[in-house]
C-alpha cells in the first residue's frame, strides 16, 4: 500500500467529521435563530376569538363583560380582534387547539385540574392555558306552557335558547337547561316559559389561549394578573349585567309584556315626547313608569304618593303641573325630575352613566340620601365612589346607627338599589322587544306589533 493511499484513508474521516461539525453547528445556530425569533416575535396584528353562541357575548345583547375585557386587552397590547362564535362551548376548545383560534371564551369548560393554569398534550407539553375564573352561574331548566315547546314558527330568542341549552341539556329542546344569565337575558321574549327551576349545577366563565405563541402567553398571564390585583372584576360585572335579578319570574316578564301591549301605546307619543325634550331614553322612562304604577294612573304606594310616576304633590306642584290627571303633563315631569337629578350628579363630576343610576336611586329615595351614601362610600378616598360603590353603602342607611351621622337620616336604601335594579333590567327588555320590530321602525310605536302572539 502506498503512502498516498494511507494519507487519503485518513483524511477522508476527518473531513467526514469536520463537516458534520460544521452543520451541526449551522443547525444550532439556525434553531437558535428561530427559537430567538419565535421567543422575541410579535404579537399577531389580528387575534382570532372563538367564543359559545351566548347572549352576553352577541352583537345586540349589550351586555358583556367579555366585549370589556377583550376591548381592553385590544387597547394594551395594541391588536385587534376577530370574533368567531360556536355553537358550543366544545366547539371553542377544538378551534383554539387546532390553531384556528388564538384565544377562547369557555364557558362551563375548566381543565380537567382547576388548580393547574395550563393543559397540556399526549406528550406533556403544555398548549393551552386557562385564565382564572371571572364568573360562575347556576344552572337552571325551564318548563314551558302546557309541559312542551309550542309548535309554530321558532323566534330568534327561542332559537338562540335552544342553541345554548344544547351546550347543557340531555334533550335542549324538551328540558333546556342553561346558564341564569343566559335565562335572564332571554327571558323577556319568549312568552312561552312558564317556569324555571335550579338544577344545582353550575357553570364557570374563564378565557383560555394558545402557550405555543410565547408573546400572546405572556401577555395573557400578565392581563389576567393586572385584573386579579387591582379588583376591577366585579366591578365590571356589576357594571354590565350586576342588575339581573337574583331569580328569573316567568311571570314578571309576562306582565311587562301584558303592560307594554295594553297600556304604552296609548301615551307612547307622550313617552316620545318627554324623551326627546329631557334627554332621556324612551325605554328607561318607560320601565320607570312600569315599575312605579304599571301604567296605573290611579296607582298609590305605601307611603301615599299617586299616579303613573309616584310623584310627591310637592314635586308635581314644582314641576310645575296644571292637570295632575292629565298622563302626559304627568309623563314630562316626570321626566323632568329625573334631568334634574341627573343633571345635579353630573355638576358633581359624575359621568353620564353614573348620573343616571345616581338619579334613578334619587327618584325613588330622594338626592339627599343618595348624596348621603355617596359621603359614606367616599371616606377614605381620594376620587368619587361609583354608582357599583354606592349601591352597596345605600342599604346601610336602614341601620339607625349608620344613619344618625348623615344629614337626612335613615331611609330604604335596598328599595332604591332595587328600584334601579328593576327600571335597568325592563329597559333591557323594552329596547329588546322593540328590536324585534326592526331598527327601522320608531323606538315605541312597533311594540304592540313585537308582542302579538
Amino acid at each position: 500500500m502506498s503512502t498516498t493511499a494511507q494519507d487519503k484513508a485518513l483524511t477522508w474521516p476527518r473531513q467526514f467529521r469536520r463537516e458534520h461539525i460544521i452543520l451541526g453547528l449551522l443547525s444550532l445556530a439556525l434553531f437558535g435563530i428561530v427559537y430567538h425569533y419565535i421567543r422575541t416575535a410579535p404579537l399577531p396584528r389580528v387575534l382570532v376569538v372563538a367564543a359559545p353562541r351566548q347572549s352576553r357575548i352577541s352583537d345586540t345583547s349589550g351586555l358583556s363583560p367579555e366585549q370589556e375585557l377583550l376591548e381592553r386587552f385590544q387597547k394594551l397590547n395594541g391588536v385587534e380582534v376577530r370574533l368567531v362564535l360556536t355553537s358550543t362551548p366544545e366547539e371553542v376548545l377544538e378551534m383554539v387547539e387546532q390553531g384556528k383560534a388564538q384565544i377562547g371564551l369557555a364557558l362551563g369548560v375548566a381543565p380537567a385540574h382547576p388548580d393547574r393554569a395550563d393543559a397540556s398534550d399526549s406528550q406533556g407539553r403544555p398548549r393551552l392555558a386557562f385564565g382564572p375564573e371571572y364568573d360562575r352561574q347556576p344552572i337552571y331548566t325551564v318548563d314551558w306552557d302546557e309541559g312542551y315547546l309550542p309548535k309554530g314558527k321558532v323566534r330568534p330568542a327561542m332559537d338562540e335558547l335552544l342553541r345554548v341549552a344544547a351546550s347543557f341539556s340531555q334533550d335542549p329542546v324538551l328540558a333546556p337547561a342553561l346558564p341564569l344569565d343566559a335565562l335572564h337575558l332571554l327571558l323577556p321574549f319568549l312568552p312561552e316559559v312558564r317556569d324555571v327551576a335550579p338544577t344545582g349545577r353550575e357553570a364557570g366563565y374563564r378565557f383560555v389561549w394558545r402557550t405555543d405563541v410565547p408573546r400572546l402567553d405572556k401577555a395573557m398571564r400578565s392581563f389576567w394578573k393586572e385584573l386579579t390585583a387591582d379588583g376591577s372584576l366585579p366591578a365590571l360585572r356589576e357594571r354590565t349585567m350586576g342588575f339581573l335579578p337574583v331569580d328569573p319570574d316567568p311571570f314578571e316578564m309576562e306582565m311587562l309584556r301584558r303592560t307594554l301591549a295594553l297600556y304604552v301605546p296609548a301615551r307612547a307619543g307622550a313617552i316620545k315626547n318627554a324623551s326627546k325634550r329631557w334627554r332621556l331614553d324612551p325605554a328607561l322612562l318607560t320601565a320607570v313608569i312600569h315599575q312605579e304604577s304599571r301604567f296605573d294612573p290611579g296607582a298609590v304606594s305605601v307611603t301615599g304618593v299617586r299616579g303613573l310616576m309616584q310623584l310627591t304633590a310637592d314635586t308635581v306642584e314644582r314641576l310645575g303641573v296644571q292637570d295632575p290627571s292629565d298622563d302626559t303633563q304627568v309623563i314630562s315631569a316626570g321626566a323632568h325630575y329625573l334631568s334634574i337629578l341627573r343633571e345635579r350628579f353630573i355638576e358633581l363630576g359624575y359621568g353620564s352613566d353614573d348620573a343616571m343610576l345616581l338619579g334613578l336611586a334619587s327618584f325613588n329615595v330622594g338626592q339627599g340620601h343618595v348624596e348621603d351614601a355617596i359621603e359614606l362610600a367616599q371616606m377614605g378616598r381620594t376620587t368619587l365612589p361609583s354608582w357599583t360603590d354606592v349601591r352597596r353603602v345605600l342599604p346601610r342607611l336602614a341601620s339607625q346607627d349608620v344613619a344618625k351621622n348623615t344629614h337626612y337620616g335613615p331611609c330604604r336604601g335596598a328599595e332604591a338599589v332595587e328600584f334601579v335594579d328593576k327600571v335597568r333590567y325592563f329597559a333591557y327588555a323594552i329596547k329588546g322587544l322593540v328590536h324585534q320590530v326592526g331598527p327601522k321602525r320608531d323606538e315605541l310605536s312597533g311594540l304592540r306589533l313585537a308582542l302579538a302572539p
